[in-house]
């Protein structure tokens, strides 16, 4: 049996922690070959090294590593990288596959659709204005990046209104919000591009709602099993792949 360790970014909020894992569900269910373990880089346990250790101790050779993240900020290019260079020190035989991240995977961008689609919103109404909710980044670059995935929300609908926003950095969604507003969107709804609630989604709900009464909310990401056929998919490429593999000498 394969041991995969899939790594949340972890969150005080419990509904964080609760959304991963039951995102991981369906994936055990089709992939019974695999022993799928949650883990996280912060707040909350077990921890990445944790999770790596008690896989050494069942005599475990290889694990996949997948982070659940959705961007290439610090955690995913410093922080797990670290973790497990200093784990491949504790365990020189044991084969650390670390995969990419999780997106901008088209599953998820088809999972952000199908979140603004089931507020109600029709996707053939040409009036719906979509603000994609993100975390936000101070990486030069890393919030255009994310910026750059919200027109894809629109492929195959009527939509014509999106614009990407940001719980930590600006735009900020209120603002989002009322550029829509003025380019003719009547129909207002923001969609996060996060993977599970928690208090920034939570603030940026509120002052969306505070500022637009009529506003729809879409759902996080890990509601639906698309993180889960993700993780499938990455964890198979990885495999398939030396790119990313920690060997001892």
């Amino acid at each position: 049996m394969i041991p995969v360790i899939a790594v949340a970014h972890g969150s005080r909020d419990p509904r964080s922690a609760q959304a991963m894992a039951a995102a991981l569900t369906a994936l055990r269910a089709r992939r019974p070959d695999w022993d799928v373990r949650l883990a996280f880089l912060d707040l909350n346990a077990p921890s990445v090294r944790q999770a790596v250790d008690a896989v050494a101790a069942e005599g475990h050779h290889r694990v996949v590593v997948v982070p659940l993240l959705l961007g290439s900020a610090f955690h995913a290019r410093v922080d797990l990288p670290g973790i497990l260079a200093e784990a491949h020190v504790r365990h020189p035989h044991l084969e650390l596959v670390r995969t990419d991240v999780l997106g901008p995977d088209r599953l998820l961008v088809a999972a952000a659709r199908n979140a603004v689609a089931a507020t109600g919103v029709s996707r053939l109404d040409p009036s719906v204005g979509i603000a994609m909710c993100a975390v936000g980044s101070r990486r030069a670059g890393a919030d255009a990046a994310t910026a750059a995935v919200a027109p894809r929300l629109l492929a195959g609908t009527s939509w014509t209104h999106v614009r990407a926003c940001f719980a930590t950095s600006t735009p900020d969604v209120v603002g989002a919000l009322t550029a829509l507003r003025e380019a003719g969107a009547r129909r207002l709804v923001v969609a996060p591009w996060l993977l599970a609630p928690g208090l920034l989604w939570d603030r940026a709900c509120d002052a969306a709602q505070s500022a637009f009464p009529d506003i729809r909310i879409a759902t996080p990401l890990a509601a639906g099993d698309a993180v889960g056929r993700v993780v499938e998919r990455r964890c198979l490429d990885a495999l398939a792949d030396s790119t990313g593999v920690l060997r001892s000498a």
